[in-house]
């Protein structure tokens, strides 16, 4: 898999008009499994997805490597919990998260190690939604990012596959581009 670096060629914030679905989502999805316990949203940024999981009645904490995300989060949401943490090398203890939330992050991170630390840190039956993207083009259908879904699934091969589901999106901002994007929910396997 590539290493891309897709803020050089698709500035802005043009992240913050992506859909709450996908936490809406993963929020219902634990919710149907009686879940308890803490959940982290890797790359939170300003913590929008942070303010869904609360909505729903869960114990999120978010987590950015930037600074100042962290503190635009805590401005915007002062009543939830947000840390400055790298995904490549969490703070947390090993197994004492139960679930993670990453999406629109794995390509800005090497993805082995973050997935690793998630991996280290996720409780033995723990869930992990994660995206990834398959492929971005830009508007003139130039590939910009591309992961064979044979690497993703080997990447996370330790976990077990509980959903799976390819899909596009468009993004209108700060131009027109798509993303072919698999969706998974994961879970930890209990030894």
């Amino acid at each position: 898999m590539q290493y891309f670096k897709p803020h050089r060629k698709y500035p802005g914030r043009h992240w913050e008009n992506h859909p709450t679905a996908y936490s809406e989502h993963f929020a219902k999805f634990l919710k149907s499994r009686k879940f308890h316990g803490k959940l982290v949203d890797v790359g939170c940024s300003i913590g929008r997805d942070v303010n869904v999981f609360n909505k729903f009645g869960l114990d999120a904490t978010g987590i950015d490597y930037s600074e100042g995300e962290i503190s635009l989060a805590k401005e915007k949401f002062p009543e939830l919990k947000f840390e400055v943490q790298n995904a490549e090398s969490l703070k947390f203890a090993d197994t004492s998260i139960d679930a993670f939330f990453m999406i629109n992050v794995i390509h800005f991170t090497k993805k082995e190690k973050a997935i690793a630390e998630i991996f280290r840190t996720l409780k033995p039956e723990g869930y992990f939604l994660i995206h990834f993207n398959i492929e971005i083009k830009d508007n003139k259908g130039k590939v910009d990012c591309y992961h064979a879904p044979k690497d993703i699934l080997k990447l996370v091969s330790m976990f077990k596959i509980v959903h799976k589901r390819v899909f596009q999106r468009t993004d209108l901002k700060p131009f027109r581009h798509k993303h072919r994007i698999m969706e998974l929910i994961l879970q930890k396997r209990n030894k």
